[in-house]
């Protein structure tokens, strides 16, 4: 396990890499191969799309959290303090001393935080929905397009199942039976 600077830096790079799909919509770097992608994020410079035009601030705090070298990448105090944050400092976040306290969880808590998913089904359905990034009716019929899954590297296509039950595309062999849920 690393230490916790390095923690840190990973969870700046992290939210950076957030920050920059929350404005843009995509990834900062993007491949279907992992191995190109590593070297993408490893050689390549974060480049800003035309739209949405966003100030100097945002892109200059962007750039700060992926930095590639974690020990100049900007930490989580100069983040609170940083221009775009802090709308050039007429609205300074208010200070952890003044405001934060320590939160006792018991082990009972930790253990009701986290409940059983009633079945395979519903986790498939929830995949599939956001693999479609639809919230509608799941069950209304339309045209499928073929489309590749976000979670397993290739060209891996979903295919509905034919009265076979409900199969996982990305454990093959794995497959949970309808009347069993």
């Amino acid at each position: 396990m690393g230490t916790a600077c390095d923690l840190e830096a990973l969870d700046v790079w992290a939210t950076g890499v957030t920050l920059y799909c929350f404005v843009y919509g995509k990834c900062p770097f993007i491949d279907d191969y992992i191995l190109a992608l590593h070297r993408k994020i490893k050689n390549e410079d974060v480049v800003f799309p035309e739209e949405p035009k966003v100030s100097e601030e945002l892109k200059d705090l962007i750039l700060k959290m992926l930095d590639k070298n974690p020990e100049r990448r900007i930490g989580v105090p100069d983040i609170k303090l940083h221009p775009w944050v802090t709308r050039n400092g007429e609205e300074p976040l208010p200070s952890e001393e003044e405001h934060c306290s320590v939160v006792e969880v018991t082990e009972e808590e930790v253990k009701n935080s986290v409940k059983l998913i009633p079945s395979w089904t519903t986790v498939i359905l929830v995949k599939s929905m956001l693999r479609k990034r639809s919230f509608g009716n799941p069950f209304e019929p339309q045209a499928r397009k073929e489309e590749r899954s976000m979670s397993v590297p290739g060209n891996l296509l979903l295919k509905d199942g034919c009265g076979e039950g409900i199969k996982s595309p990305e454990l093959p062999g794995v497959q949970e039976d309808e009347a069993a849920s």
